[in-house]
């Protein structure tokens, strides 16, 4: 299995897009949320990368582009992965655990990296403390369905 990252460009949008709708149509159904990555849109992609603090990066497998993965800057060597997504037809396959660790070696002067995702996604779980996570028992209610874990990672 091939994974690897690119700098994700304004030429990648819409594509980008288009991924993140599939792979986040499934958690909106479930829960519903306002804020759920399926109902923004290319605005938001063309924000982030327009942003200074803000990472974005492609994730290929096999040659084929597969997702993405952004993280954001919060404060002087801590790191926020704010979104990760994988197309639905290459998703459970490790590719989200290969793309943190080859952004993580890019991201120099890091010490903490942190995460959020709802806390019922046991696949999420299992990710994230393959690649060193851990539960920091912080919790986040978005609504009546959605409660979300907030993991860190220490360096």
């Amino acid at each position: 299995m091939s994974v690897y990252i690119e700098k994700a460009t304004l030429n990648d949008v819409f594509i980008l897009d288009k991924i993140q709708k599939s792979a986040f149509k499934r958690l909106y159904d479930i829960y519903n949320d306002e804020g759920s990555p399926y109902l923004r849109g290319t605005d938001e992609i063309l924000n982030w990368l327009a942003a200074d603090d803000v990472y974005y990066w492609k994730i290929y497998f096999n040659s084929a582009l597969c997702g993405g993965i952004v993280y954001f800057n919060r404060s002087q060597g801590e790191i926020y992965l704010a979104r990760l997504y994988i197309a639905p037809s290459c998703q459970n396959r490790g590719i989200a655990r290969q793309a943190i660790l080859l952004c993580e070696k890019e991201l120099d002067g890091v010490n903490k990296f942190t995460l959020d995702f709802p806390i019922d996604q046991i696949a999420n779980k299992a990710c994230y403390e393959s690649v060193g996570y851990a539960d920091t028992g912080k919790r986040e209610k978005i609504n009546d369905k959605l409660m979300l874990a907030v993991y860190e990672k220490n360096i």
